[in-house]
């Protein structure tokens, strides 16, 4: 993709197609923080739709180096999208609000080192 286009532009079909229309707001509750990195801050929450609990990892595409956060979201969410097999984290969908991107994944009750060493719980 162009690094001309702007940060959060839906004008490309295909990457249009990579995020959902709904807010997220209105289908996510109960957001505690459980984690913080150099993306963003990632919450445990509850789906309403499907009363599961989630992990959604919200990373803001503003500010400083925008097109760039933006081209990173992007190829996290096309990756995730191709992801399945079942040691790996469940991608459930991507939302967008306020130059804000919602990452939401099973969520799994352990550290990235117990992922690794399959002592992972889901839930």
């Amino acid at each position: 993709m162009p690094s001309s286009v702007r940060a959060g532009s839906l004008k490309d079909p295909e990457v249009a197609e990579l995020f959902s229309r709904e807010d997220p707001e209105k289908l996510f509750t109960d957001l505690r923080e459980i984690g913080h990195g150099s993306f963003g801050a990632v919450y445990f929450a509850h789906d309403i739709r499907t009363n599961e609990v989630v992990a959604i990892k919200k990373m803001s595409y503003s500010g400083k180096q925008s097109n760039e956060k933006w081209q990173d979201i992007i190829k996290e969410v096309k990756f995730l999208q191709k992801l399945r097999h079942p040691n790996t984290v469940e991608y459930r969908g991507c939302y967008l609000r306020e130059h804000t991107a919602w990452l939401v994944m099973e969520y799994c009750l352990g550290s990235a080192s117990d992922l690794l060493e399959g002592k992972c719980v889901r839930d």
